[in-house]
């Protein structure tokens, strides 16, 4: 099978798999499943996101891994432990403060994990490895946390905060980017994009990608917002193509961010867990980084 050809089958799985996460997450919240006992007396809260969120753990878990093989193919020492944990807390926090953040101090919840995170760094830095690369193995964890965990936690952050089919709109809307640019670079590249970071990446790929993307935005909203309302009545076809061209732009760059690491480590993929893909780093790389501009732009809408 040609490399293309494995894209497309190896792409279409990934997103039938996204597709039945998302949808079991959106039968849960529906039926108000699951629950959990909160404050007295008895009263119970139902949990929302909680597929979301595993999906997101193991994905957090394995880029991590990945992430601490690039960094040690580019000489750097890291956390892989200790950092997966603390990557994996932040990431799922948004889930965790419908059970936790619930008191006079919840608003510190937040700062609190991300403090203790710091923490537990520095403590698994003096008992294990003293002085040793104290600077390096705590800055490349540090990166490596807030990367996963807190890119991770804003996704989860806008389908907690802004509904799951705004969600639904973000991600399609990336990833749409990434396919047409990855068709119209291979049928229409010609004037390479980055040559020095990306060499596959051209112009007329980001640009067919950002068409794409925009269409898909249009096409979503117009198709949803009569029926479903994900979006405030102010985003018409024209605002939500807008927006989406914008998000593929940061999703483009933010994969070129990934690209950047990988270079550095003098690697093509950072793994190679899906054929003619490379490795889940190189999956996620767009949603994850864009996920803050997003959520800034579509609650603006919501």
């Amino acid at each position: 099978m040609s490399v293309m050809g494995k894209r497309i089958l190896v792409g279409a799985i990934l997103i039938a798999v996204t597709a039945a996460v998302l949808w079991l997450d959106w039968r849960l919240e529906q039926a108000g499943q699951p629950r959990i006992n909160v404050g007295a007396p008895a009263q119970t809260l139902p949990l929302r996101a909680l597929p979301l969120t595993a999906m997101v753990v193991l994905l957090i878990a394995a880029g991590y891994r990945e992430l601490a093989q690039v960094s040690k193919e580019a000489g750097l020492p890291i956390f892989r432990f200790m950092g997966m944990l603390c990557a994996i807390a932040i990431g799922s926090l948004p889930f965790w403060r419908q059970a936790l953040s619930i008191g006079p101090h919840a608003e510190a919840l937040t700062q609190l994990v991300l403090g203790g995170v710091v923490m537990l760094l520095f403590a698994d830095q003096l008992i294990i490895y003293r002085t040793q690369d104290a600077i390096r193995r705590i800055g490349v964890s540090l990166l490596a946390v807030c990367y996963l965990g807190v890119c991770g936690a804003v996704i989860i952050g806008i389908r907690m905060d802004l509904g799951l089919k705004v969600l639904v709109y973000y991600v399609v809307v990336v990833k749409i980017t990434d396919i047409g640019a990855y068709f119209s670079g291979t049928w229409l590249g010609r004037h390479k994009l980055v040559p020095w970071l990306s060499p596959q990446k051209t112009w007329e790929g980001l640009i067919g990608g950002l068409v794409l993307a925009a269409a898909a935005g249009a096409a979503f909203v117009s198709v949803f917002n009569p029926i479903y309302a994900p979006f405030g009545s102010d985003l018409g076809p024209i605002m939500a193509a807008a927006i989406a061209a914008i998000l593929g732009l940061f999703g483009q760059g933010a994969d070129l961010c990934e690209s950047a690491i990988k270079r550095d480590a003098g690697l093509k993929d950072a793994g190679n867990v899906f054929p003619a893909f490379g490795g889940v780093l190189d999956v996620i790389d767009s949603p994850l980084l864009a996920a803050p501009v997003a959520y800034v732009l579509l609650a603006a809408f919501c």
